[in-house]
């Protein structure tokens, strides 16, 4: 592995460690700062092995009543275990700032 790989690695892991930093705390803003303005976050509340997701966003506007959905807990933990990344190499357009 490269070294720039191991950096996009650790990148991408302090991400996702973020994500569910601000998630616990409830920090919806937080969270929202977390994707670029062109997101595509799909989630699968009932079955996580069908091909059509139960939500699907394009916009990181429309994220705050999703992550505010966590209010309704009184404490949740998120943890991040086992994870697997693979980057693809080919999309070498260059990231927009958020």
């Amino acid at each position: 592995m490269s070294g720039e790989e191991a950096h996009d690695r650790l990148a991408i892991r302090e991400l996702i460690d973020a994500y569910a930093h601000c998630a616990d705390r409830r920090d919806a803003k937080g969270q929202m700062a977390l994707f670029t303005r062109d997101i595509h976050f799909v989630v699968y509340y009932t079955e996580s092995r069908s091909d059509t997701p139960d939500l699907e966003l394009h916009d990181r506007a429309d994220l705050a009543p999703v992550f505010d959905d966590l209010n309704r807990y009184r404490a949740t933990m998120h943890f991040n275990g086992q994870s697997t990344v693979s980057v693809d190499w080919t999309d070498t357009r260059p990231l927009q700032p958020a």
